[in-house]
């Protein structure tokens, strides 16, 4: 056997090893979130281990477009598109800084409104922010 197919060879067993390692190893893709909560922070009076809670939020300002927007339970579709249009809105949210947000989703799961194509292009989503709080650690 040549250097050249020797090298060749190495090189093949080598990527398939890496590739077999690689589809059993945990992926580190984070999940994503989808549901907006309201960031209402309550410190604990303790914590279980003495150190400082962070908690995350998001602000995000957006506008309604022209249209009905399709709630997630039918009695509150005149409630819901009752909201004024094109004016700015804004709410905060829970975040979970593990997670990646989709944004319009959690605008629409906390207005009560469904995650569908229609719904997410009346949204325009004009800035997001986030602030976190610090709750005191255990003395």
């Amino acid at each position: 056997m040549n250097t050249t197919t020797l090298k060749s060879l190495t090189l093949a067993v080598t990527l398939v090893a890496g590739m077999g390692a690689a589809s059993t190893a945990l992926s580190a893709v984070p999940p994503v979130e989808t549901v907006g909560r309201g960031a209402i922070t309550t410190c604990p009076s303790t914590t279980i281990s003495g150190q400082a809670q962070v908690y995350h939020s998001d602000k995000i300002v957006f506008m309604i477009g022209q249209g009905n927007l399709q709630p997630l339970i039918a009695a509150d579709f005149a409630a819901l598109n009752a909201l004024p249009r094109l004016i700015e809105f804004d709410i905060k949210i829970r975040d979970n800084p593990l997670a990646i947000a989709d944004i319009k989703a959690k605008v629409l799961s906390f207005m009560g409104a469904a995650n569908t194509v229609a719904n997410r292009d009346l949204l325009k989503i004009t800035d997001v922010e986030y602030a976190t709080a610090v709750c005191p650690k255990t003395p």
